[in-house]
């Protein structure tokens, strides 16, 4: 059997991978948390459960969800699949290319920390902050489709 974890290329892809997939776990629960405190819940017969009533919206509720932490945090979530997942699938396949451990790690790290700055920055509504974080993900993760699909020629 061959032995991965001795691959450096591949205990990067385990260690940045993972800790993504734990972030991802992490806010879907930092979301939870916000709604049991603040009573905001996702359904009416959640509502009905924590023998709540329904609150009365007094604005339109794109504006009211702008305002709200809980709204704030599902934005972030859903940003996260967006990008997380998609970057999941191409860091194997980038890894399966075998480049340069390097560079492969070099990628895979300032993702990582794009991320948890784009977290943080959102939280904090830090804006230029925000952009650039997300941007410097976007572009590692158009890296390494390119990076990916070149490689399928040099072969």
């Amino acid at each position: 059997m061959t032995n991965y974890i001795a691959d450096p290329n591949f205990r990067t892809l385990l260690r940045v991978d993972t800790l993504l997939v734990l972030g991802l776990m992490l806010m879907s629960n930092y979301t939870s948390v916000l709604r049991l405190r603040r009573n905001v819940f996702a359904t009416p017969e959640d509502y009905a459960l924590n023998r709540i009533a329904l609150p009365e919206p007094t604005q339109p509720s794109t504006a009211r969800e702008l305002e709200e932490p809980v709204g704030r945090a599902r934005r972030i979530h859903a940003n996260h699949l967006e990008n997380v997942l998609p970057f999941l699938v191409l860091s194997v396949l980038y890894a399966l290319t075998e480049p340069g451990p390097g560079l492969f790690a070099g990628l895979l790290w300032t993702f990582l920390i794009a991320r948890v700055l784009y977290t943080a920055f959102y939280v904090r509504a830090a804006q230029p902050h925000r952009t650039i974080a997300y941007a410097v993900g976007a572009l590692i993760q158009l890296a390494l489709a390119i990076l990916t699909f070149s490689a399928t020629f040099t072969g």
